[in-house]
This record gives structure tokens, C-alpha cells and sequence, in this order.
């Protein structure tokens, strides 16, 4: 009820008497004009038997409120699911059965959830508000971690890591806690005092860097493909993004935007005529990771040395090492997952322990649409952008990196 007759009755009330003329009228003119069934009961009561000023009138009055408040709300709830059931229809006819999957393939809770990573032009109007200080998202938080996981996918870096090494954040700046030494642990004779140890710690702090791209789209191509067009430029979006970040994060220098990992690891340069890395070389680096307490998880190769160790033969036997090529191709080194990467230098591996190995990420990466932006050529906009706040190595010996000799 409005605060304002909410006073009204209040006031009687604690009076023990009904309404009177004044505030009677109050009430008739604060209901909607469409509302003539609570106006028609109220004068109906009115002009009852009882009279205006019974206290018994005063709750008809008030009951008769209460129940055209519940029809309001009805009402409303009706025009909302309405209006969701055609949006979806509408999704359903432009973009085609690709972008909503079908009951089989999601369930429960999900199946609201997952309709699409590109929103539709209404769900985008309805959230891109968001919060002010992370420019507006657009699609719901449940959505924009599919992205991450996406983006994740996409990238051989990110794939090489382990969940908890990307880290999100939510300030203007990224800093990593680092320990640098601890010393003090000794025996302890019954008795005497225990040493008391000395630990050391520093941090690195990264800023937030933004990558994104911008693809337009005629909505002739969007009406006419034979593909969900949107599905396909949002994807394409991703795969640049990722493809972006891979690039610093193997090989982004001080001067970069992201510090790259083989700025901050140890590099070791094979001898004279060692012209590729072989499964022996991971051997030796996966001993200098363990030789400091490491745990090696994971190698990174340039695409001609993952090439060479596919094709690397046990000595005069010509056996492959990494398996038969009619089996599955050689996708491990000592347990470790073998990820090849064109951003990485010729003749170089990396065998490293991904769990020393920190990423921030200040924002996932979303897709913004514009039906508007271009709207005398009716083309459409598709923007991703996403924030990263660099790679952290917690020490340089956790990442270890092979260069073969030069032919």
C-alpha cells in the first residue's frame, strides 16, 4: 500500500473509526483509472448499510486495496513472462536452433542459463547497466565464466596452467605476494630454544592491460548466412584475443604490455650439432625444476622441435620414441602434456612448473553488440575486450628453456 493512504489507515485505525469523506476520496483518487472493479467495491461499501465511518468499512476498503495490489502484480508477472517468451521465439527465428540447445544437451537450472554467449539485442538493453566500474557486461555472470573457460580453451598458454594460477582480480593493479628466502629450521636439543626463522618476501605488481578487437556486420549477412553469423564472429573475437595474449605470454618482453615467460625463466643452449631438443633434454630440465623442490607440469615447444620429438627413434632400433605413428602421436614427455605453440621461437621447448606460474585477469572477456552504432550503413558491432594483468614466475628455475644449436 502507498505510504500515503498507508498513513491514512494508520490514523483510523488507532482512532477505532472508519474512514471519512476526505480521506475516502484520497483513496478512490489514487487508483488507476483501469482499476474500475476496486473503484465500483469501494463505493459499493461506501454506501452500504454500515456507512462510511464503521470500522468495518475501513477494512473492506483496506482488503479491497490489498487484493487490486495482488491483480497489479499478477498482471505485471504475465506481461514480463510474456515478453521473455517472445524474445525467445525471436532469438529462436533469427539465429536458429544452433544458439538454443535443445532439452537434451543441457538440464536443470542450465537450460535458463545457456542459451547463447552472444546476447540478443533485448537481454543486452537489460544488462548491460552492470556494475559502472567494469563497464557493463553483456551477458549474465554465469554466462561470462563459459568465456573464460573459452578463452582458456583457445589459448596454449592458459591450457598449460592449472586453475587456480589464474587468478582474478579487482583493483587498478595486480600484486603477486612473493616469498624470496626463508631460512632458520635446526635441530632442537631437548629443552633449548627453538631458532626463530627469518623470511624474506617481496611482490610484483602488474597493470591491467586491455585487449580488444571490433568486427562489423551487415545485417543482410546476418539475416541471409546459412550459419549462426553471430555464434561465428564472437568465437572469431575470442580466438583473436587468445591468440593476442599467447603472444606476450611466451614471448613478451619488458617493453611488451605482458611480460613474457621466456623473459623470466633459465635459458640453457644445447652444444654444438645439437640441432633439436630430444626426450633426454626434457629429462635434464625436469631435474633442475625437482633439484629446487619444483613440480614440472607441463612442456611448451615451438612447432619444429614438438615435430622433431614426434619423429625422434630410439638409437638403432628406429623405433619411435614417443610411440607408433598408426597409435596417437606423441603427446607427452616423461608424463608431461606436450603443448606446441606457433608464438614460440624455432628450436626452442619450455618445460615448466605451472603452478609457479601466476595470471590475473581483471576482466573475462565479453562480447558487446551495437544494432545502433553504425545505423545509416545498417551494420551491426561486435566488440570483445578483455583485461589481463600480465604473467608472474614465482622463481626463474620453475620454468626451464631449451634452445637447440643453431643448424
Amino acid at each position: 500500500m502507498k505510504t500515503e493512504l498507508r498513513k491514512i489507515f494508520d490514523s483510523a485505525e488507532s482512532e477505532d473509526r472508519g474512514l471519512s469523506a476526505r480521506e475516502i476520496a484520497a483513496v478512490i483518487n489514487s487508483i488507476p483509472a483501469e482499476e474500475r472493479m476496486a473503484r465500483t467495491e469501494i463505493l459499493a461499501a461506501v454506501n452500504g448499510s454500515d456507512g462510511s465511518d464503521s470500522p468495518e468499512t475501513r477494512k473492506a476498503i483496506a482488503e479491497t486495496l490489498k487484493y487490486m495490489e495482488m491483480r497489479t502484480l499478477d498482471a505485471r508477472e504475465d506481461r514480463a513472462r510474456a515478453d521473455r517468451e517472445n524474445e525467445v521465439r525471436s532469438l529462436a527465428a533469427r539465429m536458429g536452433s544452433m544458439a538454443i540447445p535443445s532439452a537434451g544437451s543441457v538440464s536443470g537450472e542450465d537450460s535458463q542459463k545457456w542459451r547463447s554467449l552472444v546476447p540478443s539485442l533485448s537481454e543486452y538493453r537489460a544488462i548491460s547497466g552492470g556494475v559502472a566500474s567494469e563497464g557493463g557486461y553483456t551477458v549474465p555472470s554465469e554466462i561470462s565464466g563459459k568465456y573464460i573457460d573459452a578463452l582458456k580453451a583457445k589459448s596454449t598458454f592458459l591450457r598449460g596452467l592449472p586453475h587456480e594460477s589464474v587468478i582474478p582480480f579487482t583493483s587498478a593493479t595486480f600484486s603477486v605476494p612473493q616469498l624470496i628466502s626463508s631460512t632458520g629450521a635446526d635441530y632442537v636439543a631437548e629443552g633449548q630454544t627453538i631458532p626463530e626463522g627469518q623470511m624474506v618476501w617481496g611482490e610484483v605488481k602488474f597493470t591491467a592491460k586491455k585487449i580488444g578487437e571490433v568486427q562489423w556486420a551487415s545485417v543482410e549477412v546476418l539475416e541471409d548466412s546459412a550459419v549462426d553469423q553471430r555464434r561465428v564472429i564472437a568465437d572469431n573475437l575470442l580466438r583473436d584475443a587468445s591468440l593476442k595474449f599467447d603472444a606476450d605470454a611466451f614471448t613478451g618482453s619488458g617493453a611488451n604490455p605482458i611480460k613474457g615467460v621466456l623473459a623470466q625463466g633459465i635459458s640453457t643452449t644445447l652444444g654444438a650439432g645439437k640441432v633439436t631438443v630430444t626426450y633426454d633434454d626434457l629429462a635434464d630440465a625436469v631435474a633442475r625444476i625437482e633439484a629446487t623442490n619444483g613440480t614440472p607440469s607441463v612442456v611448451w615447444a615451438s612447432v619444429d622441435m614438438a615435430a622433431a620429438l614426434r619423429k625422434e627413434k630410439a638409437a638403432g632400433s628406429g623405433i619411435y620414441q614417443g610411440g607408433s605413428p598408426t597409435d596417437a602421436p606423441a603427446s607427452t614427455a616423461w608424463g608431461l602434456p606436450i603443448l606446441p605453440s606457433a608464438f614460440l621461437p624455432a628450436k626452442t621447448v619450455i618445460v615448466a612448473d605451472a603452478s609457479r606460474i601466476v595470471v590475473g585477469v581483471r576482466r573475462n572477456a565479453t562480447v558487446r553488440i551495437s544494432e545502433d552504432a553504425r545505423f545509416d550503413k545498417d551494420q551491426v558491432g561486435f566488440k570483445l575486450t578483455m583485461r589481463m594483468a600480465g604473467v608472474s614466475v614465482a622463481e626463474a628455475s620453475s620454468v626451464q628453456v631449451i634452445k637447440a644449436a643453431a643448424s
